[in-house]
């Protein structure tokens, strides 16, 4: 499994990025090997987290060549501050607790 985290600082979003937005996230969704993801909004601030959930290098790869998903790509200076994404391999996860919200979301 592969995590892609992608954390940012939003900046001004428009209904042109609301719909790109939601275009990118429809197209993940239909590609195989997207297994979910995780929002999580810092307290102290605007900062967010979004992670990824991949069953594979390749399905986040064919992700990764979607026309919108480059598209906003080249545009994110339009609409975050800031941005990072760190692409991790999952070799292991354990634990208890969390029942239907254990990762991968499904």
């Amino acid at each position: 499994m592969y995590l892609v985290t992608f954390r940012l600082a939003p900046g001004e979003y428009d209904a042109e990025f609301r719909e790109l937005n939601d275009a990118i996230q429809m197209a993940a969704e239909e590609t195989e090997g997207y297994l979910g993801k995780r929002t999580w909004q810092a307290a102290e601030s605007e900062e967010a987290l979004v992670v990824y959930y991949w069953e594979s290098l390749d399905a986040l790869k064919s992700f990764g060549a979607d026309a919108d998903h480059k598209r906003a790509k080249n545009r994110w200076t339009e609409w975050y501050d800031a941005y990072e994404v760190t692409i991790t391999e999952v070799i292991r996860t354990y634990g208890n607790g969390f029942g239907n919200d254990a990762d991968p979301p499904t």
